[in-house]
């Protein structure tokens, strides 16, 4: 009996394929560096980007790539801790009503604003200039310090609804039906034009300050 028989060596020095892709492979090569000339094309500004193209005459947002449109309005936020049970209880299941009742895209926004006390610092200012005693000066200079202080280091926690539509017509709709539900809830409070734009520049910009015609603040 032969010490190598010939079949079984044939088959002892078949190579064997492994399975899977090969690391080698040139079509692979070929793919990767076709990939690696592909490069993303980066936005040459903001307004690129920016979900917001335009606001309208009657003060909605336009929104990019035929989105339609939007809204922002304010809800008066209530302190249900100062509520009693039953009262608490009344405005939670309201609201949770108006969620299941409301079909369309919604959004709700809490954010933190500063406390503006521009219109008070402007009162009392002018009351400084006009006294000439130096006891009302010296209070009055106290509480302007006081308004300083309050619109610096304190802020308001305040939400927000964005509702959205096709078109200017439905929104609004929109908009009125909200109003009507919510009323029963936390009344809706329509904003400027100023503030809306105010709200879009502190999503956008979380850690800077916020904008306004008087100035950051």
């Amino acid at each position: 009996m032969a010490i190598f028989d010939e079949k079984n060596k044939k088959g002892r020095l078949k190579r064997i394929q492994p399975k899977g892709k090969s690391i080698f492979v040139e079509a692979d090569a070929v793919r990767k560096k076709e990939e690696k000339k592909k490069k993303v094309a980066v936005k040459s500004s903001f307004a690129d980007i920016s979900p917001v193209i335009d606001i309208t005459g009657n003060g909605y947002f336009q929104l990019s790539n035929e989105d339609g449109y939007m809204e922002i309005v304010q809800v008066s936020s209530a302190d249900i801790y100062s509520l009693n049970n039953e009262d608490k209880e009344k405005k939670i299941n309201l609201f949770a009503f108006f969620l299941q009742w409301y079909q369309h895209d919604l959004k709700v926004v809490p954010l933190n604003f500063p406390v503006d006390t521009y219109t008070q610092q402007q009162f009392i200012q002018k009351k400084i200039e006009q006294t000439s005693n130096p006891q009302s000066q010296f209070f009055l200079e106290q509480k302007l310090r006081e308004l300083q202080f309050i619109e610096t280091e304190r802020s308001n926690r305040e939400f927000y609804l964005f509702i959205y539509a096709d078109d200017e017509y439905t929104l609004r709709s929109r908009i009125n039906d909200v109003t009507a539900q919510m009323n029963v809830v936390s009344p809706i409070i329509r904003l400027s034009d100023e503030k809306k734009i105010n709200i879009l520049y502190k999503l956008n910009n979380l850690n800077s300050k916020n904008k306004s015609t008087k100035g950051d603040y």
